[in-house]
């Protein structure tokens, strides 16, 4: 696995994919519903990805061609609202730090990958009008998506057979987000788990799920990690840590709204994680800085 870049504080390292085998010329009707596949490319800056998707129980897998750490979030927009007015709306809230536009749904998608890597999600898609954006920052604050990497897509109404309950992943770990904390069982056990991440919050939530290195503790995390550091001037110029304290990706999601679920494949061995919301709440701080940081360890 490989280490958290210095400026790398959207990751999330993740792979889902519900498969199921039947017998060859079984009639259609017997064949067990799974998830559709839907693959997209992330480039300096630019996303290659279907114009239209249909609905139902989707994975969506992006791989990163590019330079640079890429992120494949999915927001849906209300009837009537622009992609420009998104792009130009969301730059300004992240710039000034405010709230995000109301008429914008954090939807989910996968997370950060690196160059040459790839993350995945499975989740349920709702027939709308939505956008890819990738809101990765560089150094001085700058969304991607302000610089052309967001491409708008139609989710359209789906054949049926994905939309069934049965091609929903069946988890064998289940991670709550709240406002603003995280509820999981007590005792997580090594190995390759299912994950279930559902927002019982009111504000969206997203989930990054990092290993510890040796000697490093949370109060180490929580400056580099912040998602607001670029506007936090005591944070901003602090030289970036040593390569050895950084953690590594172990999955995640993007952020989603209130009530939805996501779920990726985790692969975890025994050792100290932490769990980290990387969104920013309406008051201007990130959801790292009101707590949303938790520590566990994996037996």
């Amino acid at each position: 696995m490989k280490q958290l870049p210095p400026t790398g504080r959207w990751i999330a390292f993740v792979a889902v994919l519900s498969a199921c085998s039947s017998e060859d010329n079984a009639p259609s009707q017997n064949l067990a519903a799974v998830p559709n596949v839907v693959s997209l490319t992330a480039t300096e800056y630019a996303f290659q990805a279907p114009d239209t998707i249909p609905a139902g129980w989707t994975t969506l897998r992006m791989a990163n061609r590019g330079q640079e750490i890429h992120y494949g979030h999915i927001v849906r927009l209300d009837p009537g609202k622009t992609v420009q007015e998104l792009v130009e709306a969301y730059a300004e809230a992240i710039r000034t730090s405010g709230p995000r536009p109301k008429w914008v749904t954090r939807f989910g998608g996968p997370g950060g990958a690196f160059p040459g890597d790839s993350s995945s999600v499975t989740q349920y898609l709702e027939p709308g009008s939505y956008v890819w954006i990738c809101p990765i920052e560089d150094n001085s604050g700058t969304p991607h998506f302000s610089k052309g990497e967001f491409k708008p897509f139609v989710i359209r109404a789906g054949d049926g057979v994905v939309a069934e309950s049965a091609a929903r992943p069946e988890a064998s770990l289940v991670v709550r987000l709240m406002d603003f904390s995280f509820a999981l069982d007590s005792v997580v056990p090594a190995g390759r788990h299912t994950v279930r991440v559902e927002n019982a919050g009111m504000e969206p939530h997203d989930l990054v799920v990092l290993k510890l290195a040796p000697g490093t503790t949370v109060a180490d995390l929580m400056a580099v990690m912040n998602p607001e550091r670029a506007r936090r001037p005591g944070q901003a110029a602090e030289p970036p840590p040593p390569p050895e304290s950084l953690p590594t990706g172990a999955g995640g999601i993007a952020a989603i709204a209130p009530g939805m679920e996501s779920f990726f494949e985790a692969n975890l061995s025994p050792g100290e994680y932490v769990l980290v919301c990387m969104a920013t709440a309406p008051d201007g701080r990130s959801h790292i800085e009101h707590g949303m940081i938790k520590q566990i360890r994996i037996h």
